[in-house]
């Protein structure tokens, strides 16, 4: 439902025009709401909602630098909106999925590099901090899970540094938190040059 860099320019601006200025942080909020909630509609309204599980709520919004909600600098114009390191519209993301939602998909975040430092703990911080709402009076939150995309080669990263990532996912997320193998890939380490003389090695 939002992904740091794949939504349109327009969306953010005066007008739904990529020319205007950007809206305020409250304007914002009111698209936000109106997306997701005309996303889960239109799946249940066309009878594809039990088709589902899972939702992906909020897709790569965390730096790899840093581990916190990537800057304007990042060509994130969420940031440019809510401000650097800001993850309110991310908590948001997940209080409006949470309303409009059928009960019985989960909703998750997904993220690459997740078993890497210092994005994994940032990762598990954000999930705690949207747990941290979800007993809030008005727009409560909701996060069942962390998708993992797991895009990794044959030395990196260590099963030690998976697992590490899994439990801190979990440790965030609380009872009946799940993770996530999302979209798993195994790719050649940098060592191996295709040649017969690095294959046994590899």
């Amino acid at each position: 439902l939002v992904w740091h860099s794949q939504t349109p320019e327009w969306f953010f601006r005066e007008g739904y025009s990529a020319s205007g200025e950007f809206v305020s942080k409250e304007e914002m909020n009111a698209r936000l709401e109106h997306y997701i909630a005309a996303v889960f509609n239109h799946y249940e309204e066309a009878g594809y909602s039990d088709m589902f599980y899972g939702w992906d709520v909020v897709n790569e919004a965390m730096s790899d630098q840093t581990g916190n909600p990537r800057k304007a600098s990042d060509s994130s114009n969420w940031a440019r909106v809510y401000g650097d390191e800001s993850n309110e519209y991310i908590i948001n993301a997940f209080r409006y999925a949470n309303k409009y939602a059928p009960d019985h998909i989960k909703l998750f975040y997904n993220d690459y590099n997740d078993s890497n430092e210092p994005k994994a703990s940032g990762i598990a911080k954000l999930a705690a901090e949207i747990t941290a709402h979800e007993n809030d009076a008005t727009y409560p939150t909701r996060i069942d899970g962390i998708g993992m995309q797991a895009h990794h080669n044959f030395a990196d990263p260590t099963v030690s540094q998976i697992k590490s990532a899994i439990n801190k996912y979990l440790d965030a997320l609380g009872e009946g938190g799940t993770v996530q193998m999302t979209e798993f890939d195994v790719k050649k380490s940098s060592t191996f040059d295709g040649t017969a003389a690095t294959l046994e090695a590899e």
